[in-house]
C-alpha cells in the first residue's frame, strides 16, 4: 500500500511523506519505502537520507522512536521536523482508515 501524506503537524513545518507499507495500513505494518520532504531543514544532508533507509523495514508503531534515535545517533541538526510530527501525519491516515 502506497501513502502520499502531506499536512502541518504541530510544531512542524509543511511535511510531505511518501510511504509504502505492506500488507496495509496498522500499527503493526513495515514499512517497505520512505521519503520525506518539505519546508523544514535537516543538517547534514546526507544524514537525513541515511535515516530515511534505515527507517525501512520497522513497524509504523515504532516510527517516531525511531526517527528521533537514529537523528540524535547521527547529530543531525533539524527544524521544523520530528519525528512526532510524522506519526501525526501517519496517524490521520489510520484513523482515517478505521
Amino acid at each position: 500500500m502506497k501513502l502520499e501524506l502531506i499536512g502541518k503537524p504541530e510544531g512542524c513545518k509543511l511535511l510531505r511523506m511518501t510511504l509504502e507499507v505492506e500488507p496495509s495500513l496498522s500499527t503493526s505494518s513495515r514499512i517497505i519505502s520512505l521519503s520525506i520532504r518539505g519546508d523544514f531543514f535537516a543538517i547534514p544532508e546526507e544524514a537525513f537520507d541515511e535515516i530515511q533507509d534505515e527507517l525501512r523495514g520497522i513497524t509504523i508503531g515504532e516510527f517516531a522512536e525511531c526517527f528521533d534515535r537514529l537523528a540524535q545517533e547521527k547529530a543531525l541538526e533539524f527544524e521544523g521536523i520530528s519525528g512526532e510530527g510524522l506519526m501525526e501525519l501517519i496517524q490521520k491516515e489510520l484513523n482515517h482508515d478505521s
